[in-house]
């Protein structure tokens, strides 16, 4: 009893990690380790060393490398693991499962993980390929992941191909198995050899499956095609060679070589390697009907292309070349297509092609495929030609020539086709903002599917029939198509119904859910769709992230969206610069945010894409309305562009904006009637989000304070049941900026502030958060009067930078004020006389060093502080506190408080910001051409902010404040006039006649001496 006690004690306290080499097995251990935390051994050293086994005062015993030792050693050693105390945890771990005998002998219960544990995830493959190898494409990270499956060591690898061997894409797979490859040398020294027999043949069974169904297998291995040993031998290997991470599974799917290690493999059976032979045609024979009885076409024609056999491999595809497409085998169809000639290609494989090269991003391809039949008077009119034509040009964002294409021809029929033709009718009427012609084709649609019966019809026809439908009856489309489309097996059908669903989600605020359906759709698109359907699928997750508060990843998303359209050559990257310019907005970064919308805009105008081009416009018109000097002519006309431009459902975001346009120039009425339009048109069209945003503008511009109250606690309750925390926040902050609110609601508003400056946001229309600097930003950067760095409240000294290039890198980062500048051209302003080529591993280097000094004690992720991405580097100013920014941003919030009357306040802000004006930005660098433009804004905000000072002050009756700053605007430019004649005109009101003869003479002199009018001296005898 006593003994069962202990390793009941023990139970769930003993983890084993089974993975392959290059898992980062090693690397995982050790950090247990550190700082003293635990005891690290290999198996070997501990059996050798029993006068330095643990004691009874250690808490954590780790033991790596457990396969050097034999079966009874492992069983010793697993013996002597189970004397240890009590209080000790175990990790262990292995390049390949162990022996039954050995977990027998463990204390208690072993928790068992493997290589799906330790492979890295997509975001961490990206940020491995961002940090370690300067590579911040996001869709190289997509591919390095697909062809890794995430094991670290082949990311490593690739990463290594692609940055400092300069390998293209195309040629990454190549680049990494080739024999006499780095990464295929040690696949085949460090991990295939070490494979027992029965795996090595199992292997060798799997270049030529795919998948590798334990059904199958077994099935094989009775025909005695397959001989791993005992009969139930192929299910211990599989099983083995999936815990060992050579073998992986998506959830549900049945295992598949990693692709790096298959396409080794494959080179090795080509070179004539033993025990590499190909298949017998009683094997292929096998498994290319085990596979068409199972429902894996795809894999049948692909075995036999590899056995062969073109001919039937042809007629595979020319039978279930769509069921294919369906699957998501677009890429696999593609490649086995383009190995039979072209004139050996039906009408129906042609047919095939060109809709697989669509869904593979190919869309010049296909359209190269469908031109000539398109051409040809026998052919152009068929309907299964034009709807697959027009999903190309629809993809492209050619809504035009896709609305064309699927105008049915004359005596069109009720067939399958006729239903697809319809439904692409009806979705590219919508995107061309014509809604009710839209819902009308897509009632034609349904009509005719429900009377075939077929699935594929009836889910195609239903998501049409969803797009103009609201509430519950477009919930009951979606919930119809996706039944049909799971019933026909049609995977790319299933993942337009999630992205369909998610915007709908989307649409009535339901963002947690919306996540969880667009991250569905996602995962699945990645890997089975075109690249049309992932460009909305990522949209979609990034807008639900977006809402949710996590900038950072919702940002991730959009530039996938951009990198995905240009690398696909759709023309659809207007939603992602949508995207990455909302976030910007929201976290208060303007100039950014402008920039973004701008591209947005114009791209969404190429296309004629109204359903981005609304929200891009009405972006823009809040940005262009923040700031010190809003661009009011420019705000009205995005806003009024918006607005004729808008459908139904997209109407309250235009009024919205056009209100908030009415209340900046100060038409207080107009704004109310834009407010009250934009909450009835957001209730008709039940759009949960626009109604909040409108709500917010009504608490802005209604005099009643109460309304505007009630208002404001409707908008934060709508965010709030939405699960969109930040947009509830900023409800809350706006509540305890209302006259007369009571102290609850001023406490609510300043937690609120602090949880939305911890998300990294800055300002709420163009007012700046009050942040505690050594909560929210820990880094402090100093420009004004000089450079400084200080990182948690302590100046970083001179010697931890350790290049002067270090310096100048953030302070060239500062002066972009959080835009992205390109490599090339950093390189070009660090070191102007190296030739560009030369200094790209430098810049590498001096980019750790920044990051380094920015955050020496490693708590935040790498690019916390100073982002890297596709468009270049830049200083996240959400996380970096610069002064000049602060000035900036304290401007911008006076401005906005003279506008609205509170002057008493704005005085205040005013001078906290003259106090923090030190010097000229970027003193210390005078001739920089890059510090210009900060350092002339600042300084100009500087003077202003003293122009408002005095006014403020004449106006509050301080006069002798007033003549104070009058007298230093003065030193600063002494041939003011405007300046002149206001000090002479406060000192003649303050009764100070001497001072105001002397200022007078000296606004003389001033004027004579660059031959400018003289004044005439009645200013001196005021105003009757």
């Amino acid at each position: 009893m006593a003994e069962q006690a202990r390793r009941m004690r023990r139970a769930g306290r003993c983890f084993i990690y089974v993975a392959a080499a290059g898992y980062g097995k090693t690397t995982m251990l050790e950090a247990l380790c550190a700082n003293g935390a635990g005891t690290y051994w290999t198996a070997e050293a501990l059996l050798a060393a029993p006068h330095r086994r643990p004691q009874a005062a250690v808490a954590r015993v780790v033991v790596d490398d457990l396969c050097a030792l034999s079966g009874p050693a492992q069983r010793h050693l697993a013996r002597e693991l189970a004397a240890l105390p009590a209080v000790a945890e175990l990790w262990l771990a292995a390049r390949r499962p162990l022996d039954p005998e050995f977990y027998a002998a463990l204390p208690g219960l072993a928790v068992e993980r493997g290589a799906a544990d330790l492979a890295l995830s997509l975001d961490e493959v990206a940020r491995v390929l961002r940090d370690g190898h300067g590579i911040a494409d996001a869709e190289l990270a997509v591919q390095v992941y697909d062809v890794t499956a995430g094991w670290p060591a082949l990311v490593q690898f690739a990463g290594e191909a692609l940055g400092r061997q300069g390998v293209g894409p195309e040629e990454l797979l190549a680049a990494m198995t080739d024999p006499g490859t780095p990464a295929a040398t040690w696949l085949g020294e460090q991990v295939l050899a070490e494979q027992p027999e029965g795996a090595a043949a199992l292997l060798e069974a799997a270049v030529a499956l795919d998948p590798m169904a334990e059904a199958l297998c077994l099935g094989l291995a009775d025909a005695g095609l397959l001989d791993t040993g005992v009969p139930a031998a192929p299910l211990h290997w599989l099983r083995w060679l999936s815990r060992a991470g050579l073998l992986v599974a998506r959830t549900g799917a049945a295992p598949r070589l990693v692709p790096a290690v298959s396409a080794v493999l494959a080179h090795r059976r080509r070179s004539g390697c033993a025990g590499t032979g190909v298949p017998s045609d009683a094997f292929v024979d096998f498994a290319t009907s085990w596979y068409s009885r199972n429902g894996h076409p795809t894999a049948a024609a692909a075995l036999l292309h590899r056995a062969g056999r073109p001919a039937q491999c042809a007629a595979m595809l020319a039978e279930h070349g769509d069921r294919m497409l369906a699957a998501g085998g677009g890429g696999e169809v593609v490649r086995l297509l383009r190995s039979i000639p072209d004139e050996q290609r039906s009408f129906d494989l042609r047919l095939v092609y060109g809709d697989a090269l669509r869904m593979t991003g190919d869309a010049a391809g296909a359209l190269r495929v469908f031109a000539p039949l398109l051409r040809d008077p026998a052919r152009c009119d068929d309907v299964g030609l034009r709807w697959r034509a027009a999903m190309v040009h629809y993809m492209r964002g050619e809504y035009a020539t896709a609305l064309e294409l699927c105008t049915p021809p004359a005596g069109t029929g009720r067939t399958v086709d006729d239903v697809l033709l319809l439904a692409c009718r009806a979705g590219t009427l919508r995107m061309l903002g014509r809604s009710s012609d839209s819902a009308a084709v897509a009632a034609d649609a349904l009509h005719i599917a429900e009377s075939r019966g077929d699935d594929r019809a009836k889910a195609a026809a239903h998501i049409a029939a969803a797009l103009g439908a609201v509430g519950a009856r477009r919930d009951e489309h979606l919930a119809a198509a996706l039944e049909a489309a799971q019933h026909a097996d049609d995977v790319v059908t299933v993942v337009r119904v999630l992205v369909n669903r998610a915007e709908g989600l989307i649409r009535d605020a339901r963002y947690p859910e919306a996540l969880r359906v667009a991250a569905r759709a996602v995962h699945t698109a990645e890997h089975s769709c075109p690249p049309g359907l992932l460009v909305s699928a990522l949209s979609n997750a990034g807008d639900a992230l977006l809402r949710l508060g996590r900038y950072d990843d919702a940002e991730r998303h959009f530039e996938r969206v951009v990198a995905v359209s240009h690398r696909a050559g759709l023309s659809r990257a207007a939603s992602g610069l949508w995207g990455i310019a909302e976030v910007r907005r929201q976290l208060g970064r303007r100039e950014q945010s402008r920039t973004a919308f701008e591209e947005a805009v114009e791209a969404a105008h190429a296309v004629g894409d109204t359903q981005v081009l609304v929200p891009a416009l009405t972006g823009l018109t809040r940005v262009l309305l923040d700031g010190p000097d809003p661009d009011l002519v420019a705000a009205r006309s995005a806003a009024e562009e918006a607005e004729r431009a808008a459908s139904d459902i997209l109407l309250p975001l235009a009024l919205v904006a056009v209100g908030w346009v009415a209340f900046a120039e100060g038409a207080l009425p107009v704004a109310q009637q834009r407010a009250a339009a934009a909450v009835t048109a957001a209730r008709t069209s039940r759009r949960a989000d626009c109604l909040a945003s409108a709500l917010e503008l009504v608490g802005a511009v209604s005099t009643d304070t109460a309304d505007a109250t009630a208002a404001l606690r409707e908008a934060e309750a709508i965010w709030r049941t939405a699960g969109a925390m930040p947009a509830a926040d900023r409800a809350l902050v706006l509540l305890g900026r209302m006259p007369g609110a009571d102290g609850a609601q001023r406490s609510a508003a300043k937690a609120a502030a602090r949880r939305l400056v911890d998300l990294g946001v800055l300002a709420i229309d163009g007012t700046r958060l009050p942040a505690g600097q050594d909560r929210s930003t820990p880094v402090r950067i100093r420009v004004l009067g000089g450079f400084e760095v200080s990182v948690d409240g302590r100046p970083v000294p001179l010697p931890a930078w350790r290049s002067r290039q270090a310096r100048s890198l953030v302070k060239i980062l500062v002066a972009r004020r959080g835009r992205p500048v390109p490599r090339l051209e950093l390189r070009e302003l660090l070191w102007p006389d190296d030739e560009p080529h030369r200094t790209a591993h430098r810049l590498s280097v001096l980019l750790s060093v920044v990051r380094t000094v920015l955050d020496p004690a490693r708590r935040w992720p790498t690019d916390h502080h100073v982002r890297a991405d596709l468009a270049g580097i830049s200083l996240d100013t959400g996380h970096v506190a610069v002064d000049a920014e602060e000035l900036l941003s304290d401007a911008a919030h006076a401005a906005m408080l003279i506008r609205t009357g509170d002057r008493a306040h704005a005085r205040e802000v005013l001078v906290e910001l003259d106090r923090s004006y030190r010097g000229d930005a970027f003193s210390d660098e005078p001739y920089e051409d890059w510090a210009d433009g900060l350092r002339e804004e600042a300084r100009a905000v500087w003077l202003r902010a003293l122009r408002d000072l005095a006014g403020l002050s004449r106006a509050a009756g301080d006069l002798d404040q007033a003549v104070t700053y009058l007298v230093r605007l003065l030193a600063i430019d002494a041939y003011d006039e405007t300046v002149h004649r206001t000090l002479v005109e406060v000192m003649v009101t303050a009764g100070r006649h001497g001072e105001a003869r002397r200022a007078f003479d000296r606004w003389c002199r001033s004027m004579r001496s660059i031959d400018a009018p003289v004044p005439t001296s009645t200013i001196l005898a005021g105003r009757a």
